[in-house]
């Protein structure tokens, strides 16, 4: 089987080589949420035990906590040409002498390996590799005390890397079929600018309080903007305000949406190219008997003095939310602003 899907994507590579189109492919089999760890010796290396640890991290939804990966770890010489996997993450010293060394070094080439072996550590992604719609990440050094260091000083930035990657890649393949129509008239109509994936329907666009929902279920995904006059941008420090803000909205677009107070969280982030405040927590609706995990981006905007919040909720009881949650931030961050 596994011979038949590797002969099946050689086909497929060898056609986009020669001009056919990239949009036409697939992505390859699996979840978003699964990187293959590929080592020397598998379970048993060290660099499983080093790296791990930082892709199983687990993110506080409230309510769970979910690891931002599945790994699965295998040695090098199990890899095949084509595994139905979106995520691979090769880690290993460059040495000719092992499979994961002379693995790497054929995908770095000859200028790459020798910067490698002159002792620069080096974390390498290599987009549709070895399929269009897959990632390989690349994390190697010249010895076993250079490599512990760049895991121990760019460990976020490998987690980082991939999880951009996956939002970029799930956008691609959500906005294949795009609703132009709506994303056009929610431009003339309110001034912002979002790709909008066909998946997904209006909810609710209405002025009074102004805002706008697009859902998609099941499980249920909602993506709101709405918006406030200020003069000035927000910052970690107004919390309480912040907290208002999101209250008030949702008490009245929902249908008496209540959130915690005591279970918010505030974080100084971005949003696509837009630096915003991210809060986070748990709402909840005792006339629908419901609940579930929310994060709301406020960003500043100074040319109409708005303050804009794009806020992301999902309801899925007993359901990963990480997925849900990296679905929903790959299209907020198509966002722009008049």
């Amino acid at each position: 089987m596994m011979r038949r899907i590797a002969t099946a994507y050689a086909a497929l590579a060898v056609l986009l080589s020669l001009g056919g189109c990239r949009d036409i492919a697939l992505p390859p089999a699996g979840s978003y949420s699964e990187v293959l760890l590929v080592t020397e010796d598998g379970l048993l290396d060290r660099w499983n035990d080093a790296v791990s640890p930082l892709l199983t991290a687990e993110n506080d939804y409230v309510t769970s906590m979910e690891p931002s990966f599945d790994v699965k770890s295998i040695r090098a010489v199990e890899l095949e040409d084509f595994p139905t996997v979106k995520n691979i993450l090769l880690c290993g010293v460059l040495d000719s002498g092992t499979e994961i060394g002379r693995r790497i070094m054929g995908l770095l080439g000859p200028d790459g390996a020798a910067s490698v072996a002159r002792g620069q550590a080096t974390i390498l992604k290599k987009d549709n590799l070895p399929a269009p719609g897959q990632l390989t990440l690349i994390v190697t050094a010249g010895s076993h005390e250079a490599l512990q260091k760049v895991i121990d000083a760019r460990g976020e930035e490998i987690v980082d890397i991939i999880e951009n990657s996956c939002r970029e890649r799930l956008r691609h393949h959500l906005l294949r079929r795009s609703n132009t129509v709506l994303s056009q008239e929610l431009f003339k109509k309110y001034g912002f600018a979002l790709q909008v994936p066909y998946l997904y329907r209006l909810l609710s666009d209405a002025a009074d309080p102004p805002g706008i929902e697009l859902m998609r279920e099941p499980p249920t995904r909602i993506l709101g903007i709405f918006w406030v006059d200020t003069k000035d941008p927000p910052t970690i420090h107004d919390r309480d305000a912040l907290f208002d803000i999101r209250a008030d909205y949702v008490w009245k677009r929902y249908d008496h949406d209540r959130m915690d107070r005591d279970r918010v969280r505030y974080t100084m982030t971005r949003l696509g190219k837009h630096e915003a405040v991210r809060m986070s927590g748990y709402w909840e609706n005792a006339n629908a008997v419901a609940g579930g995990y929310f994060e709301t981006y406020y960003i500043f905007d100074d040319s109409a003095e708005l303050l804009w919040a794009v806020d992301l909720l999902t309801f899925a009881p007993g359901k990963p939310k990480h997925p849900l949650v990296r679905e929903l931030r790959a299209i907020a961050e198509t966002i722009e602003f008049d």
